[in-house]
């Protein structure tokens, strides 16, 4: 029995996106080895975050290598001190839980809030900071600040995000073996999805139609 073509179209197409993803993930493995892991994991993260936002944004027949190291190269230090700086906050937050645990009554209860609500605060930069910074150009700590305020005013693209990532997580832990070839980029297609629609919405409500001119392609 001849499969139609359409169903042949779809296969073929599937089958290409399914080697981008894998061959992205390829290279986010590749430069984070080639930044020493330490200093490469981020911006190869980035690179490939951008990568990925060509794709939502309809251009999908971009120059993968091309646009995954002019970021990597182009973004290298910036991207590594702003992970420094998430690093840092994430310590002094486990610190401050270490500190709490020694403590009793209403005041830990009361403190136990505050670092609660900091951590989901916290949360929000972590997971729109690097989708902000591929789609803007701003200042260094204005990064921060966009990617709290843009994921507060977009409460579902930012719990679909915690959704698609809790998926992708049991997904991870029944067939760890797709976590080599296609993990790093499945997780930054669950973020970037997301915070593309968030940024979409925010420039079409700033500007009233939908435009590109809070974009600037890094």
């Amino acid at each position: 029995m001849n499969m139609p073509n359409g169903m042949m179209g779809s296969l073929y197409r599937g089958s290409e996106w399914i080697m981008r993803i894998a061959y992205v993930n390829f290279l986010w493995l590749a430069f984070t080895l080639f930044g020493l892991i330490v200093l490469g994991v981020i911006p190869a993260t980035v690179a490939t975050l951008a990568v990925i936002r060509k794709w939502f944004m309809g251009e999908t027949d971009i120059p993968i290598l091309k646009t995954f190291l002019t970021v990597y190269k182009d973004g290298f230090i910036k991207v590594n001190i702003l992970g420094l700086l998430l690093g840092i906050a994430i310590f002094i937050v486990y610190v401050d839980f270490l500190f709490l645990n020694t403590l009793d009554g209403m005041f830990r209860i009361v403190m136990n809030i505050a670092l609660i609500t900091i951590v989901f605060l916290l949360f929000i930069i972590i997971v729109y900071i690097f989708p902000v910074y591929v789609h803007y150009r701003l200042k260094l700590l204005d990064y921060i600040k966009h990617a709290l305020i843009i994921g507060i005013l977009n409460p579902l693209p930012t719990l679909l995000m915690i959704i698609g990532l809790l998926v992708l997580y049991q997904v991870f832990v029944y067939v760890p073996g797709l976590i080599l070839f296609f993990g790093v980029s499945l997780i930054c297609i669950t973020l970037m999805g997301p915070a593309y629609i968030s940024f979409r919405k925010v420039e079409i409500k700033k500007w009233g139609v939908e435009v590109n001119k809070a974009e600037e392609s890094h």
